[in-house]
């Protein structure tokens, strides 16, 4: 398995609530860590996640943490602007049509533009370059909830297959190319240790497969601690077997089947074929700030320097 920080673009998907974005400005971090240029890619993402970045970016604007790392929030209307005026080349143009109420309500409509406005983007930077040399070393592409990722992934071919000629199907061409050559882009799947959120991690897997896209690595984010020994776990199930009741017995019942569940959904996803597993702690407390935020880099750091596969 290689390293996917060592690709141009990383998308980052996954259901919603399974912590895309942490796990976005995670990798973001990380690779700082190792002085490649980064910038992260959040998609309209809410302000609890902003405030981890101090002076939350706005209105699609880069924010330069530190030399090596920029976020940008991309927001569906903002992004769509800016598309507009990379294929009309001319301000003036552009100011005429996207000023106008009845065009924009229009282009509200269109399905799917706003999701390609804001992958158009987040390549768009994964595929410039300055002075001969790409503008950034990785960009990190967090994409909407599954069925909005599958989707906004598939665009680029869709729209090969829809469109004959003119800029929308050039900038397409180059999306595919770099999107579908696994030396350059990688999908990483995020998930939680839960039944549901693995069926759709699973799915998602297969789904990206299918669209050509390579998938080397499952992020399992949220992973509780084993709390319960197993001399106390069976000792619990005794108590159980001969139906005695001991009020001090049910929370370390309770933590004993969440970490058998726990534990059986990670070995659902190391059955997946050619997939590498980084697991990532649950972080306690009310609100997540950067102290935490370096926890969870400091997991994936160590995960990706393991030497073997299986649980890291």
């Amino acid at each position: 398995m290689s390293d996917f920080l060592d690709k141009r673009l990383i998308v980052v998907a996954g259901k919603g609530g399974v912590g895309r974005t942490v796990v976005s400005l995670a990798l973001g971090r990380l690779a700082e860590r190792r002085s490649r240029r980064t910038l992260v890619c959040l998609c309209n993402a809410p302000s609890r996640y902003l405030d981890l970045l101090g002076d939350a970016p706005k209105n699609g604007a880069l924010h330069h943490l530190s030399p090596n790392l920029d976020v940008i929030n991309l927001e569906p209307k903002a992004s769509q602007e800016e598309y507009g005026q990379m294929i009309l080349r001319n301000r003036t143009v552009h100011r005429l049509i996207f000023g106008s109420r009845i065009v924009r309500v229009f282009l509200d409509a269109v399905p799917g533009l706003a999701e390609w406005a804001m992958l158009g983007k987040a390549t768009y930077h994964a595929l410039r370059e300055v002075g001969g040399r790409p503008e950034y070393d990785l960009v990190v592409f967090d994409s909407p909830s599954t069925g909005h990722g599958l989707d906004i992934l598939a665009l680029p071919r869709a729209i090969l297959s829809g469109v004959g000629t003119g800029r929308m199907r050039d900038e397409a061409e180059l999306r595919v190319a770099l999107m579908e050559d696994p030396t350059r882009c990688e999908v990483v799947p995020v998930t939680v240790p839960e039944e549901m959120p693995i069926n759709e991690c699973i799915e998602l897997v297969h789904g990206v497969r299918q669209l050509g896209l390579s998938v080397e690595w499952i992020v399992v984010n949220m992973v509780a601690p084993a709390v319960v020994s197993e001399p106390l776990a069976r000792f619990v199930d005794q108590l159980a077997e001969r139906q005695i009741a001991e009020a001090w017995a049910i929370p370390a019942a309770y933590a004993r089947n969440r970490q058998r569940s726990q534990q059986e959904n990670l070995e659902r996803v190391l059955k997946l074929e050619a997939v590498d597993t980084l697991t990532l702690p649950l972080i306690s407390g009310e609100a997540l700030d950067d102290t935490a935020l370096m926890v969870l880099v400091d997991a994936l750091e160590q995960g990706l320097a393991a030497d073997v596969n299986g649980v890291r």
